[in-house]
């Protein structure tokens, strides 16, 4: 039974945006002890299970006091704290001695025991039996075990289960290297004209009443110099190529494509309106698609993207958003059309992407 329960709450914990940390490789077909962790903003969040037919809670707190002289030190120096959650499974439960209560500790551990028969979750007195959603993971995975007899293997359930970063599905981001090359090519091309109206910036006269409605399309190849170029292109090979390489080229172009119209949609609103003999022109729109749908991907689905979690996009969106109102020339518009467009697609793919998780437990 226990078998089962380490296969079920590891699967849990992946689906959940926890990621491996360690397992004791000697026993991959039961797993009777393995770690996975979660670390949001200046916070570490870490999962033991240990099995109780071959470890006894002394063991437990030894393991727990060895790893705090081993690494609060290095620890504290990146996280301001670090929560280990440790779960007993099987037989009855221990006699727990009272435990520390949580008083803002930068190091802070519960243990817990898990019956696996009677599904009861005991802890010591003074410790919670609710921690985030880990308390219904335990509770959760020991259901799922009940009556139920598996020949489906830790490591086989390891292997399939997702992890916290997901793995690339593309070894080369070769669309977000055309887009580049594609740009550099018409700035270098453009440099020619004397007049860059003419290229295809986004006007709001042209478009409106003239009818060249291509124009919110083909502003996005369009720079005002090598500076501008470079500042997008930046923002392509951080954060495109991630997109791409994780959740695919179709994925990405989609990203790309509405975020770049709809980014250029609002700022033809903004300047029809505000700024009639203003011109507008370049990738950001689409570039903050790309961050905007990675965000509300990683948000939905807690899965990162080659270690870009939501927490460091939402930093870079605020810096941007702030240094585009407090500076002239930006056009801050087409960035939140672009990071409403983006964050739509990726929120849409993340919604399916965690219904078919949830279909496969």
């Amino acid at each position: 039974m226990f078998a089962q329960f380490s296969a079920r709450l590891y699967e849990s914990a992946m689906n959940a945006g926890y990621s491996p940390a360690q397992t004791n490789h000697n026993e991959t077909s039961l797993a009777t002890h393995w770690v996975v962790n979660n670390i949001a903003p200046a916070t570490v969040t870490m999962l033991h299970l240990f099995d109780a037919g071959t470890f006894e809670l002394s063991d437990v707190a030894a393991y727990d006091l060895a790893w705090r002289e081993e690494n609060t030190e290095r620890i504290t120096e990146h996280f301001k704290s670090v929560v280990s959650v440790y779960v007993l499974a099987g037989g009855d439960a221990p006699e727990f001695s009272p435990g520390e209560e949580y008083y803002g500790q930068s190091l802070y551990s519960i243990f817990w025991h898990i019956n696996l028969d009677t599904k009861e979750l005991s802890s010591g007195s003074g410790q919670t039996k609710k921690f985030l959603n880990l308390h219904e993971m335990v509770l959760s995975a020991a259901k799922k075990t009940e009556n139920t007899e598996s020949s489906t293997t830790f490591g086989e359930i390891q292997k399939k289960a997702p992890s916290g970063r997901l793995r690339p599905k593309h070894k080369y981001a070769i669309l977000c290297y055309a887009i580049i090359l594609i740009n550099l090519a018409i700035l270098v091309l453009s440099v020619r004209f004397d007049e860059i109206l003419y290229l295809g910036v986004l006007h709001a006269p042209l478009v409106i009443y003239g009818g060249e409605w291509h124009r919110l399309y083909t502003a996005t190849f369009l720079h005002f110099g090598f500076m501008h170029f470079f500042s997008n292109t930046f923002g392509i090979l951080i954060f495109g190529t991630r997109l791409e390489r994780c959740l695919g080229r179709g994925i990405f172009i989609v990203t790309y494509v509405f975020a770049g119209l709809l980014g250029s949609a609002v700022s033809l609103a903004n300047l029809y309106y505000f700024h009639p003999l203003t011109v507008s022109a370049g990738a950001s729109g689409a570039v903050y698609g790309i961050v905007g749908a990675i965000f509300a991907y990683s948000r939905i689905t807690k899965h990162s993207l080659d270690f870009i979690n939501w927490y460091l996009l939402l930093v870079y969106i605020g810096i941007g958003m702030a240094v585009g109102f407090a500076t002239t020339g930006i056009d801050n518009f087409a960035h939140i059309g672009g990071l409403l467009g983006g964050a739509l697609v990726g929120g849409i793919y993340g919604l399916i992407v965690k219904m078919r998780i949830k279909s496969s437990e």
